[in-house]
């Protein structure tokens, strides 16, 4: 039986956008102070993509802080100077409680080098939803001005980033207004594969670890999918005391599988052979059910009652098909099955597996 896991040589092949060089050179440039624009489509994941980029910034760097600021709310250069102001204040409040509020003023746009100096630290200050600069009535002359603050502000840097529409790529490139404030970059490849992020700001903020490798394996345990990452995430971190490691991961979905059993077993007893076939297929990584040699290895049937089986699967909303290929809609019922079911290959199910579940064992 093929094994349910990758090597680590194929997790930093397939998982390669925090490593990859356009990720690394973007972050390269936000910590040597220079600033950025970022664009992409709507749906692309952006918004987590700007978290990693945040998250490394600041991990294991205690003299870089970041702060965020929503466009959405922004209609004015006025509301814009309140807004920049109020997210400045909120993250640095004795610092901002120091200076002049007068939301009005153009100084409000040096603040982050006023902050920066003033306590001997690094500042990346992060515009959401950039795109919709377009919207203000003096779009022009103001532009140029936030330009011409953001450009050279000593231990500084702005990542302005929202969605890749005309407008904001007419801001963004010469002769536009925001054109030479930093690199335009056009995000096109795979959104799906940093969610690790949001697994080590988890433990982050508990004052735990856990390193870029092990957050990748947890979170390819469950197809990166967001909700069965976090419910594996909090199992984990429940288990760790200082770092977690591989096997605290595994042994906390061990205790999912567990804690599932019975449910898992009511599934897969409604199962006929061939719906037990074709997920076991999946299981071991197959998705090309409709060749030959899968056909014949798992017993399959005619192209016409894979097709059958399919269906009558993604009904149960058992899988479902993605753009990257067909899915388990529940991850831990794949794992189940590779464990309970299809470890011993003949599928029988004459009484329920032991439901009890384990108590958590906390390690290191």
């Amino acid at each position: 039986m093929a094994t349910p896991f990758i090597s680590f040589e194929q997790f930093a092949a397939a998982y390669s956008v925090e490593h990859d060089r356009l990720f690394e050179r973007l972050l390269g440039k936000l910590k040597a102070h220079k600033s950025i624009l970022l664009a992409a489509k709507q749906g692309w994941g952006l918004q987590d993509y700007v978290k990693e980029l945040g998250f490394q910034l600041e991990e294991g760097n205690p003299e870089a802080h970041i702060c965020h600021m929503d466009m959405r709310p922004v209609y004015t250069s006025t509301s814009f100077l309140e807004f920049f102001a109020a997210s400045l204040s909120q993250r640095f409040p004795e610092e901002t409680s120091q200076m002049e509020m007068h939301s009005q003023s153009i100084n409000v746009l040096q603040w982050p080098a006023l902050i920066a100096r003033r306590n001997k630290v690094c500042i990346t200050v992060f515009l959401a939803n950039a795109h919709l600069l377009h919207r203000f009535k003096n779009q022009d002359s103001f532009l140029r001005i936030l330009r011409l603050n953001f450009k050279n502000q000593k231990n500084c840097s702005f990542c302005l980033y929202g969605y890749n529409t005309q407008q904001f790529r007419d801001l963004a490139n010469y002769p536009g207004p925001v054109s030479g404030l930093g690199q335009w970059t056009e995000l096109m490849h795979n959104q799906e594969d940093h969610r690790s992020a949001s697994v080590r700001k988890l433990f982050h903020d508990h004052q735990k670890r856990i390193g870029i490798i092990t957050s990748f394996h947890l979170s390819h345990m469950v197809d990166n999918h967001p909700f069965y990452l976090k419910l594996l995430a909090w199992h984990a971190l429940l288990r760790t005391s200082h770092t977690c490691s591989i096997k605290i991961i595994e042994n906390a979905m061990t205790d999912l599988i567990h804690h599932f059993n019975h449910l898992f077993f009511k599934i897969a007893e409604g199962l006929t052979q061939s719906q037990l076939s074709l997920l076991k297929a999946l299981a071991e990584g197959n998705q090309k059910l409709f060749s030959k040699a899968t056909r014949d290895k798992y017993q399959l049937g005619t192209s016409g009652h894979i097709a059958g089986t399919k269906l009558s699967l993604e009904k149960k909303e058992i899988i479902e098909s993605r753009n990257d290929g067909i899915k388990f809609t529940d991850p831990i019922f794949r794992e189940w099955l590779r464990r309970f079911c299809f470890e011993y290959k003949i599928p029988t199910f004459s009484r329920p597996l032991n439901s009890s579940t384990t108590e958590f064992e906390v390690e290191t």
